[in-house]
């Protein structure tokens, strides 16, 4: 119900961009980062971890802020051989080197300090993802305001649209009393299914695109709900209700990077 609600609000947003002030969409994506930054190490240790939330906030705010107070004529390069995405690399980089960091005089020691440490370091990434949002609504608002507006509804508009309601129905498919196999094939091919339905009812070049990056979501939502059935994580942190809140907005997170890299990575 978090990914669910995370993704309405994106869509909302989404929708209504250029209409909305250019300073509308990093505010609400930090506030999704800064919600994420507080319950990502719920999944370690259900003790609040405030030094460590706070490197994950500065690390998703920063990736955030940047790609959106970039001046227009920085262009990013579609080569995925190349520096195509320094901002975000850089925040990324900077969040998992604040991480060690912490981390290295934090008890407990030996195998258990090496997996949360990992595990917080993948929260840092997830973090510094949040800008392939930034970039996807920029985008949009620099093209809308070129052409004055004259379509709401555009071509990349309906392909984010495409990747947040897939998440939505694949998060809704976790909630199946199935075995977990099952759940997982259901949730996959529930949100691949709606996604060619959405794009055959508004058909565009970014109508493939748009299918693999809901897939690709989908898939991200199947192994984000394999941790519910996870031998290595606490049973207080599965039970906890932060755990969930981390979960659905770090899978919305990530689905925006998902969205920029079908665009601009992949070689159509």
């Amino acid at each position: 119900m978090t990914t669910v609600a995370a993704a309405a609000v994106l869509a909302v947003v989404t929708v209504f961009v250029p209409n909305l002030p250019q300073w509308v969409s990093p505010v609400v994506l930090s506030v999704l980062v800064i919600g994420f930054s507080i319950a990502w190490p719920v999944t370690v240790s259900p003790t609040p971890r405030w030094g460590i939330s706070a490197v994950l906030a500065v690390t998703g705010l920063a990736s955030v802020w940047v790609v959106s107070l970039l001046p227009a004529q920085v262009k990013f390069s579609p080569l995925a051989t190349e520096l195509w995405l320094a901002p975000v690399g850089g925040a990324a980089a900077l969040g998992v080197l604040l991480i060690f960091g912490v981390q290295t005089f934090s008890p407990p020691g030996g195998l258990q300090r090496f997996l949360a440490t990992a595990m917080l370091s993948v929260g840092a990434v997830i973090a510094a993802t949040t800008a392939g949002w930034a970039m996807l609504l920029r985008q949009k608002f620099e093209v809308a305001q070129g052409t004055l507006v004259i379509e709401r509804i555009t071509g990349l508009t309906w392909l984010m649209l495409t990747i947040l309601v897939a998440l939505a129905v694949a998060a809704l498919a976790t909630l199946l009393p199935t075995r977990r196999r099952n759940r997982m094939i259901a949730v996959v091919v529930g949100a691949t299914l709606v996604a060619i339905i959405m794009q055959v009812i508004r058909p565009g070049v970014l109508s493939v695109p748009a299918v693999i990056g809901a897939a690709i979501a989908a898939l991200i939502i199947a192994l984000a709900d394999s941790l519910s059935e996870s031998k290595e994580a606490l049973p207080e942190s599965l039970q906890h209700p932060l755990t969930a809140v981390a979960l659905g907005t770090g899978t919305t997170i990530v689905t925006g990077m998902v969205g920029y890299f079908v665009i601009n990575v992949l070689p159509w």
